[in-house]
């Protein structure tokens, strides 16, 4: 693996020079923000005089429902600054006010689906490739994220220090967004950044971009990603001089008091506790930044959605900490993230490996990174130390040190090469260590290629330790086609990272069609087929195989969307499967075919759903499997959702069910105070939860948590039984010195 490794090496070297700069053929459009001397007051009124001096952008292309012509919804916004704040000025005028859609006073909502809204894409280096957004919507609630290389990552769970404030008026609506340059990343001495300015209008599902998109340019799979991500696209926004480049430090301390109760367990009784630590933010350079943490605490986290596994394989849930949630695209390495809810097939480096195990907390006592961009170079260098747990009403956990060094450059305008390290270092145990290289090469907007390999270390351990993974991926106006190859040998093992199987080699072909024929209530048709294909690499014999076709998608003018599809499996078990307590399915090989419906309403109306139904065979026997949610829009100040995620398997070996429950209820009473309660009941695990968080953003970046959590061991619901209760407060201060 080792010569493998060299010889991907010297063939990425080989590939630098041929890789030529990519430009655009079509002018992109430009706006000169105005410098000012006083600050702009952000309540929603684009009053003041310094809008009149500033110019003026405006003449937004639509891209749907039909792309390449003036949007019928027109949209206009200016640019002004200040030494210390970049300022947005958007008037988003509407031929029909009172049919604006404005439902959600809830931030980081997904507004661009849920509502009329207005989004900010920054390339603040000017690097075609990385991005921060800022949406808001005609309440003025806010959502952010950080976009990493167009989108093959989106941080959603990011939430920067900035302002937004909206209002409708006779004419469509406005608003006024506000930008801390010390929010920002950015090269003081370059005046011209990449800017693009989304406008959704809900009613009509009309989405136009000031910088053009054709829908030759295709959203990514990750779920909130939208063309103006596409920032090798934007346009440009100039004459930003003289400002500071952010505060070099930025002091969050926090405080935090909480008591528990385990009645089941006496020997615990009440538990009460105040504890407190520190983060910080240093700023070293122009694009460097140090972040520090010290007796970190997450308690302020919304829990874990309960999900149903039916699969020999682990489950997957998302990184929602903030202290890794900055930068987090720059350690990603392998594969490219799959759509909608599927788990990543692998994770060179991922941060949820760290402080948890077993679903259970443990202490992080120090931990640094340092992520930014010197140049053509990206950098992202992590180290956190954990502490170990004694064996009580939990398994002991050894101390650990995770460490994880990346480094990537760009070639030409959208392409890179990088190497990735990590190193999991037990107190006592074996040393882990994972040593990759990966391309991303991309000859045309359409087009995109990558290729990376890895092999890990363990201390006492050989054998056969290596990775190698390569993909193809095509998109036109109608068509998007993919090709994806990794293989994953028996003994490799990313110790800080995440790994879906293990001993195979995948082959993943995919192509969708998607036919515009605006007809009817019918936008376009949709004709899907895939073939995800696994086998045992030591041994060269199918484990798993999936061949999808789906005849029949539809999406309508409405954006309700239906599929339909075929599924044919094969399963090979190597060793008898434990599928649920006593019920044990033989090792052999089993085929089954299924058919599979999912579909999904508007999600901006007052009543929305989605869900899908899967009947057909499982393994020996059959299984009906329903997960449907449904949502409600009481207010702008209140949400709700249900989801009944059902399955009903039908085994020689046994029968069973597996259902969950989960209630989400989200009461916004404005965009910086909300309380969110999460109910939830699996009744196959049989455990009960509610988590309840209220969440005051008393300034930006500074937040008071009150948080209850209440468990339950539940044979049936009604007849649940305490585990643990905890209520936990939580108070941080953000000093700017």
């Amino acid at each position: 693996m080792r010569r493998t490794l060299a010889g991907l090496l010297l063939a990425l070297g080989l590939l630098h020079p041929p890789v030529a700069a990519q430009t655009s053929t079509s002018p992109r459009p430009t706006i000169e923000a105005l410098r000012i001397d006083t600050p702009i007051r952000v309540d929603g009124v684009i009053d003041e005089s310094a809008w009149d001096q500033a110019p003026v952008a405006s003449n937004f292309t639509a891209r749907e429902p039909e792309d390449d012509r003036p949007a019928a919804q027109q949209t206009e916004f200016s640019v002004v600054y200040t030494e210390d704040v970049l300022y947005f000025g958007i008037r988003a005028f509407d031929s029909q006010p009172e049919a604006i859609v404005a439902k959600e006073l809830q931030r980081d909502s997904d507004h661009g689906r849920n509502d009329d809204s207005l989004a900010i894409v920054l390339d603040t280096f000017h690097d075609q490739r990385n991005s921060f957004s800022f949406e808001v919507n005609p309440l003025g609630a806010r959502t952010d994220s950080l976009v990493t290389d167009e989108g093959k990552d989106q941080n959603v769970e990011w939430n920067g220090v900035w302002n937004a404030t909206a209002r409708q008026t006779a004419d469509g609506w406005q608003a006024e967004v506000a930008i801390p340059f010390s929010t920002l990343r950015f090269d003081p001495a370059a005046s011209t950044w990449g800017l693009n300015v989304r406008r959704v209008v809900r009613r009509t599902n009309e989405e136009s971009n000031w910088a053009p998109i054709g829908r030759e340019i295709g959203p990514r799979a990750v779920s909130r990603m939208y063309a103006a991500h596409w920032v090798s696209l934007a346009g440009d926004l100039t004459g930003i001089s003289g400002v500071k480049p952010g505060r070099r430090l930025d002091v969050k301390p926090f405080v935090l008091a909480s008591a528990a109760d385990e009645p089941r367990n006496e020997a615990s009784g009440t538990t009460s506790d105040i504890d407190g630590g520190i983060d910080l933010k240093w700023g070293l350079t122009k694009s460097l930044t140090l972040d520090l943490t010290y007796n970190t605490d997450f308690a302020q986290v919304e829990v874990d959605q309960q999900q149903v596994n039916l699969t020999r394989f682990s489950l997957f849930f998302p990184e929602k900490r903030e202290f890794f949630l900055e930068n987090a695209g720059i350690f990603e390495f392998g594969p490219p993230a799959p759509g909608g809810m599927q788990p990543p097939l692998m994770k060179a480096f991922f941060s949820r490996r760290i402080g948890l195990d077993r679903g259970e907390e443990v202490p992080i006592d120090v931990g640094a990174r340092l992520t930014g961009r010197a140049g053509a170079w990206n950098l992202g260098l992590l180290t956190v130390g954990t502490e170990a747990v004694a064996a009580g009403t939990r398994p002991a956990t050894a101390a650990t040190q995770h460490s994880v060094f990346r480094l990537k450059r760009n070639l030409g305008e959208r392409s890179s090469v990088g190497m990735i390290y990590t190193e999991l270092d037990p107190r006592a145990g074996a040393t882990n260590q994972l040593y990759g290289v990966d391309l991303d090469y991309k000859p045309t907007r359409q087009s995109a290629f990558y290729l990376f390999g890895a092999a890990t270390e363990e201390d006492g351990q050989g054998g056969d330790t290596g990775a190698l993974g390569t993909g193809y991926s095509y998109t036109s106006r109608s068509i998007r086609a993919n090709f994806d190859l990794m293989e994953s040998q028996a003994d490799f093992d990313p110790g800080s990272g995440f790994l879906l199987r293990r001993d195979f080699r995948r082959y993943n072909p995919r192509i969708r069609w998607e036919p515009r024929i605006n007809r009817g209530v019918v936008r376009s048709l949709t004709l899907e087929a895939e073939l995800d294909y696994f086998e045992r690499e030591s041994l060269g014999s199918v484990e798993s195989r999936k061949l999808l076709l789906a005849p029949i998608g539809v999406r309508t003018t409405g954006d309700d969307r239906f599929r339909l599809a075929f599924v044919d499996e094969v399963e090979q078990l190597f060793e008898p499967f434990e599928i649920r307590p006593g019920i044990v399915i033989p090792a052999g090989v089993y085929r089954f075919n299924s058919i599979f419906l999912r579909g999904f309403s508007n999600q901006g109306r007052r009543l929305a759903w989605r869900g899908n139904i899967n009947v057909g065979e499982f393994l020996s026997g059959d299984r009906r499997s329903i997960v449907l949610s449904n949502f409600v829009r009481l207010s702008r100040h209140l949400l709700t959702e249900f989801q009944w995620n059902y399955n009903d398997v039908t085994l020689p070996q046994g029968d069973f069910t597996a259902t969950i429950y989960t209630l989400r209820l989200d009461a916004a009473f404005s965009p910086d105070l909300r309380l969110n309660t999460l109910a939830q009941y699996n009744e196959a695990a049989q455990l009960a939860g509610v988590n309840v968080r209220f969440n005051w953003i008393y300034k930006p970046g500074a937040n008071l948590f009150v948080v209850y959590n209440h468990n339950w061991v539940a044979p049936t619901f009604s007849a649940r039984e305490t585990a643990r209760r905890e209520l936990i407060v939580k108070f941080n201060y953000l000093w700017q010195p």
